[in-house]
């Protein structure tokens, strides 16, 4: 397998420009990941997974042009679906509720440390609870 291939393939959605661009940085500077696209809009957050295919949507709740519920929800009928990471400023715990029942299988509070969010996604056995992720 090379490297490419190995690579995770991550698609970020956050609607807040400069977050999205540090997210999006601090991702592409680990050398397993690769960012495949990125959106501040949740329609073409779901246009960009049917496209792109990634292994891990990040995202958050607050999406322009669709709710971050509806993406959630939409992107558990993708083939194979992506694992979902949501980044959230949320912090009533039915909120996070809502999300796992949406399809969101990691859920974590704003602000956050970028590198348990590069954890996540390269970290098959979901070991970065430690790092604070509230695991479903």
């Amino acid at each position: 397998m090379s490297e490419l291939e190995s690579k995770k393939r991550i698609l970020a959605a956050d609607a807040n420009e400069e977050f999205r661009r540090i997210l999006t940085a601090s991702l592409s500077e680990e050398s397993d990941l690769e960012v495949v696209g990125e959106t501040g809009e949740g329609t073409e957050a779901l246009c960009l997974a049917e496209r792109l295919r990634p292994d891990v949507v990040v995202m958050d709740l607050v999406l322009a042009k669709a709710d971050g519920l509806e993406v959630l929800q939409a992107l558990t009928r993708l083939e194979p679906r992506p694992r979902v990471l949501v980044l959230s400023g949320f912090v009533r715990g039915s909120v996070a509720e809502l999300a796992a029942a949406r399809g969101a299988d990691y859920y974590m509070m704003k602000p956050c440390r970028l590198t348990a969010v590069a954890c996540f996604n390269v970290v098959s056995s979901f070991a970065c609870v430690s790092f604070g992720m509230a695991l479903f």
